[in-house]
């Protein structure tokens, strides 16, 4: 197996999808729901991404297949005196974890910060994904408060 990690493109976004749905099945609505993004508005939302310059994603290719995918984001912040990153979204296969794709993906991102002088690192994960939780703590992340989140009407 040759993994391969670059920026996504357009031809990436179709065969990403599936890889959000599996990350957005963990997200419930205030309904009770199960969340999954419709196709339509996550397409045009993954085309204006890619024309965003404080926006990135990058994928992890097995051949042609994605089987990873993570995104990460520029923001500005009085607190940080400046640039921080915010990971996005960090999903891989199942099929392919514990692997060192996830980690992989992550060193992209860092690299993205760095280069744009960021000095810190920042995402969020649900609670119930301790597995995610503790891969996290093993690159380096520590956990340093809640996040609060007003639910879609």
């Amino acid at each position: 197996m040759n993994i391969t990690i670059h920026r996504a493109s357009g031809e990436d976004c179709e065969k990403i999808y599936p890889l959000i749905c599996a990350l957005a099945r963990g997200h419930v609505t205030g309904s009770g729901r199960v969340y999954r993004p419709p196709y339509e508005e996550y397409k045009e939302t993954f085309n204006l991404i890619l024309n965003d310059k404080r926006k990135q994603y990058y994928v992890a290719k097995d051949g042609d297949n994605v089987v990873g995918v993570v995104g990460v984001a520029l923001h500005q912040s009085l607190v940080e005196a400046g640039n921080f990153a915010n990971i996005d979204e960090l999903v891989v296969d199942e099929t392919h974890r514990r692997q060192g794709i996830g980690q992989r993906l992550l060193a992209a991102c860092a690299a993205f910060a760095k280069e744009r002088g960021c000095q810190n690192i920042t995402l969020t994960s649900g609670n119930a994904r301790i597995g995610a939780h503790t891969f996290y703590e093993k690159n380096g992340f520590e956990k340093v408060g809640v996040k609060f989140n007003r639910l879609r009407a």
